[in-house]
């Protein structure tokens, strides 16, 4: 058993200081350290696969990152740490605990299963793993294997932590109260019909003009990426090509850790919906230099049309409602283009757009492949001071 601090040092040793995940009474010890330690920065994540992301927009930021989460939830983790960091080939460290260890000490019923497969799953996925180190005199070793496997593969690195492998620490910072606020008022400013909106082009191509020098563009995966890649294929832009959901989490990550620039995310309905609740980590911590853009077309475009439910969702009222510092809604690029200039100082900030479904006829996919484009974005991200 080693203390919290005997594993945490040496992370930061490493450069490893920025931290994310979901608590597990296995990680206790370690989120309660990394919380207490200004020395450490830890963003709490809704769930596992939201972690992956946030910790990916950090690497992309030039900051090395740790995921911690309790294996029940690597489940949650299972798309972004195949379509994400596979596909990307992002270096992050994960910690993941081994809940219903056979063998081991007795657990609830629902870590059995996957106790059992905890190992072979991340076999399965071709994740290089070992056992979290339980003596003080192997932690350096474990720790130097890690990053020298990340940094000569661009993988993740995962180690699996057993009960009893950290000693308690328990938590001395307070949490914050905050005035509770009881009513969120927002009226959408949606006028056209279905049919008479722009199209994603015309909307992209507003998006695109509006960058700067110092913005940085996460567009979500299926046509958003590709329509914007063939408008015109630039070093700030970056096109997801899987990890559905989790462009917002990947610009949080990017935000936090990159303020001096402006990042842009370029949502869909379909991508937001199954992962909406990034956007109340999003607006707990919020970045001033996050502006978040849902693009809006009621269908999932990309897979034949099928319609998503958007139709009856206020999302700048939820936006509002999680603490985003300014939502707003239309249909009118004009109101979009408007927003976009004075969004960076307000953040962060949510526009929903809405507009027609459709793309171009044989559009194409980028040209360069997700890795080129991700160490492209990368050192453009280095670049902004």
């Amino acid at each position: 058993m080693i203390a919290a601090n005997d594993f945490l040092s040496v992370c930061k040793e490493f450069g490893f200081n920025f931290f994310t995940g979901t608590p597990c009474s296995y990680l206790k010890p370690f989120i309660n350290y990394v919380i207490d330690d200004e020395n450490y920065t830890y963003l709490d994540s809704v769930n596992e696969g939201d972690a992956v992301a946030i910790a990916a927009g950090s690497v992309m930021a030039g900051k090395k990152a740790v995921v911690m989460f309790q294996n029940s939830g690597l489940g949650n983790a299972v798309n972004p740490l195949t379509s994400l960091t596979y596909t990307f080939k992002i270096p992050v460290m994960v910690i993941t605990t081994l809940r219903g260890e056979p063998g081991g000490a007795k657990d609830e019923p629902q870590h059995e299963l996957m106790g059992e497969i905890t190992t072979e799953l991340l076999e399965t996925m071709k994740l290089k793993w070992e056992y979290f180190p339980r003596e003080k005199s192997e932690v350096f070793q474990a720790l130097k294997r890690a990053n020298e496997y990340m940094e000569e593969t661009n993988l993740p690195f995962v180690f699996v932590m057993r009960k009893g492998d950290v000693e308690e620490y328990a938590l001395k910072t307070k949490a914050t109260e905050a005035k509770i606020q009881k009513t969120y008022s927002h009226e959408d400013n949606f006028q056209k019909l279905p049919s008479e909106r722009h199209t994603r082009t015309e909307t992209l191509k507003k998006i695109q003009e509006s960058a700067d020098e110092k913005t940085l563009l996460v567009a979500t995966t299926g046509m958003t990426g590709r329509e914007l890649e063939a408008l015109g294929d630039f070093d700030h832009q970056l096109y997801m090509v899987g990890s559905m959901g989790c462009a917002l989490a990947f610009g949080l990550g990017l935000a936090v850790n990159k303020p001096e620039a402006k990042v842009v995310v370029i949502d869909g309905d379909g991508a937001l919906l199954m992962r909406t609740g990034s956007m109340a980590t999003v607006g707990h911590y919020k970045p001033k230099n996050l502006v978040h853009l849902l693009l809006d077309n009621e269908v999932h475009d990309s897979t034949g049309g099928q319609q998503t439910v958007t139709s009856q969702i206020s999302f700048a009222t939820i936006a509002k409602a999680f603490g985003y510092k300014e939502a707003k809604s239309s249909d009118e690029l004009e109101n979009l283009e408007s927003f976009l200039k004075i969004a960076p100082s307000t953040g962060p900030s949510f526009f929903h757009f809405k507009m027609k479904k459709g793309s171009p006829k044989d559009i194409g996919r980028p040209k360069m492949t997700p890795a080129e484009v991700g160490l492209r974005f990368k050192k453009k991200a280095a670049s902004i001071k």
